[in-house]
């Protein structure tokens, strides 16, 4: 329902991507591998790949969510790690319906066998949507009593983010009321943040972008975050 089209090869769905009449999702089914992996983070790095719609199938172990997590350093990316069996595939379709759906930028969906987790304590099913962050929802929701060391990581470093985006570690009143130079300082800089990158391929860029765009999200007002190249930093106000 969502008027995407599938393609045979990675490659030929980035160059229909890439192409003037490309409306909607270009989408490619791969199998799980270290290959297929590389070649989705090739994808994922192309000026073209913001239509481009990825469904990677794992019908046996072991299972890794670590190379399939870093598709979150590209920015604007929608990302899903979900569970399935081969005798019941109800819910893959509306997990593609969602990935579809998402117009901000490419997708990434990996579907795993069942028996391919089976006994794994540390296999995560998880979800991260950037559209959730306008309805002040977190955009990574982890489902599961156990959470594997990546995923725990990411979710920590974007609490630690909403922690000090909201000034909770720290604010001018409260500086204030404690007369301390040292908590003036804390306090002023918990309402301002400074991003910079550099890059060569424009990835850097994207990440720094995208982290300006969760502070602006998390509570600081729009003025408050800058972001930009390392050179054009003056080390003066610092």
């Amino acid at each position: 329902g969502t008027g995407a089209s599938v393609h045979t090869s990675l490659d030929a769905a980035l160059k229909k991507c890439g192409s003037e009449d490309c409306q909607t999702k270009q989408c490619v089914v791969l199998e799980l591998s270290q290959t297929s992996l590389g070649d989705v983070h090739r994808a994922l790095a192309d000026d073209n790949s913001a239509k481009l719609g990825i469904t990677i199938v794992a019908a046996q172990g072991p299972i890794t969510q670590m190379e399939v997590l870093r598709a979150l350093e590209y920015g604007d990316v929608y990302v899903a790690a979900v569970e399935f069996s081969t005798s019941q595939p109800t819910n893959i379709a509306p997990w593609l319906c969602e990935a579809n759906s998402y117009k901000a930028g490419p997708s990434v969906v990996l579907f795993v066998e069942s028996a391919a987790v089976k006994g794994d304590d540390e296999w995560t099913p998880f979800s991260y949507d950037p559209r959730r962050e306008t309805e002040g929802k977190s955009v990574f929701i982890a489902e599961g009593p156990r959470i594997r060391k990546e995923i725990e990581s990411f979710v920590a470093r974007d609490n630690l983010l909403t922690l000090v985006a909201t000034k909770t570690i720290g604010t001018a009143e409260e500086a204030a009321e404690n007369s301390s130079d040292l908590a003036q300082g804390m306090g002023e800089a918990a309402k301002t943040v400074t991003i910079l990158y550099t890059s060569d391929t424009g990835h850097g860029e994207e990440c720094a972008k995208k982290v300006a765009r969760q502070c602006r999200g998390g509570g600081f007002a729009s003025s408050a975050v800058r972001c930009g190249t390392m050179d054009s930093f003056d080390v003066n106000t610092l």
